[in-house]
């Protein structure tokens, strides 16, 4: 069973969720609204990585079709997303455990989710047109 589908709109769903979360927490001055949204970035990123694993193994059939370059393409930025949600993640983790979730730091980590965010969404946008058919070659 190809468990791709299933898994990638966890990460979808739950990062911007979470770094909604995150930005009014801080905007808000709601400390307590931090590990909640802590735990839904973490939990995006643990989606992320099944997605990547998931479409990596589903890629396999593809890569021997015509399909090839647009497959490599979505998995290009899909590991790139990755790579940048986990970065997000632990340096998220880090500011949590310093007690400093606001001020410059806070800033910087909102650009860098904010980045991952877009980096995901790219990703999806290529994986969607895999899916629909509108990937030519």
């Amino acid at each position: 069973m190809d468990w791709h589908p299933l898994v990638i709109h966890f990460p979808l769903a739950l990062w911007p969720a979470a770094l909604a979360l995150d930005l009014i927490a801080w905007l808000a001055r709601r400390p307590a609204w931090h590990p909640p949204a802590l735990l839904l970035q973490a939990a995006a990123a643990a989606g992320a990585l099944a997605g990547v694993l998931t479409g990596n193994a589903a890629a396999v059939v593809r890569r021997t079709s015509a399909l090839a370059p647009a497959v490599e393409r979505h998995e290009d930025w899909a590991t790139l997303a990755l790579c940048c949600l986990l970065a997000a993640v632990l340096g998220r983790l880090g500011l949590h455990l310093r007690g400093q979730p606001g001020g410059r730091s806070m800033a910087v980590w909102s650009l860098v989710a904010g980045a991952a965010t877009a980096l995901l969404w790219i990703a999806a946008h290529y994986g969607g047109l895999l899916v629909h058919g509108a990937e030519l070659p």
